[in-house]
């Protein structure tokens, strides 16, 4: 009695070792859909904009005071970074994304109120690469509310808009821009 005990316990673990493993590929299938990689995009225009060394007017607006210059910016990859964050292929928004696309153009709207990403929209050009970026962000919880609005226009304009409400601060407005100046002159 023993072995066939032993038999039916090793058949029942192998069975249900079998079915866990069926379900999790059936979960994988699930979640499989892949977006377009935004921080590949933009660590590629990181190296792109180091190397050619573009002219950007450039405004920081703080609440009503601003102030706008001229220059070239020395570091592309802490001036793109809140782009280079953005990852729609991270576990957390697998199942939540809903995509509507026309013919040059993907918006891809969060279904989860409770995520930080609201929508993403990429708009492509002729040659079917993307052009620009508008993506949506909005973090509450019992401390502060962000609202965040990243535009970014290949070789015409980027801007970051912040809206913040901290609780004890109260409310702080923050904008970001550049231009681009199409006269570059390569790194020395």
């Amino acid at each position: 009695m023993n072995k066939k005990y032993c038999s039916a316990v090793m058949v029942l673990v192998l069975t249900a070792l079998f079915l866990s493993c069926a379900d999790n590929t059936q979960k994988e299938k699930v979640s499989a859909e892949t977006y377009f990689d935004i921080p590949t995009y933009f660590k590629e225009e990181v190296a792109r904009l180091t190397l050619e060394n573009p002219l950007v007017e450039k405004t920081v607006l703080k609440d009503s005071l601003s102030e706008t210059k001229s220059l070239q910016i020395a570091d592309w990859e802490n001036e793109l970074s809140s782009f280079v964050s953005i990852d729609l292929n991270k576990p957390v928004y697998a199942g939540v994304l809903k995509r509507d696309s026309t013919a040059n153009r993907i918006v891809i709207t969060s279904t989860d109120p409770k995520l930080d990403l609201v929508q993403i929209e990429i708009q492509y050009g002729e040659n079917s690469e993307p052009t620009a970026f508008r993506i949506q962000r909005h973090v509450q919880n019992s401390l502060f509310e962000t609202q965040e609005t990243l535009f970014y226009a290949k070789d015409k304009e980027y801007s970051l808009e912040k809206k913040q409400s901290i609780r004890i601060l109260g409310d702080k407005y923050y904008r970001v821009e550049g231009l681009f100046n199409r006269q570059t002159e390569p790194k020395k």
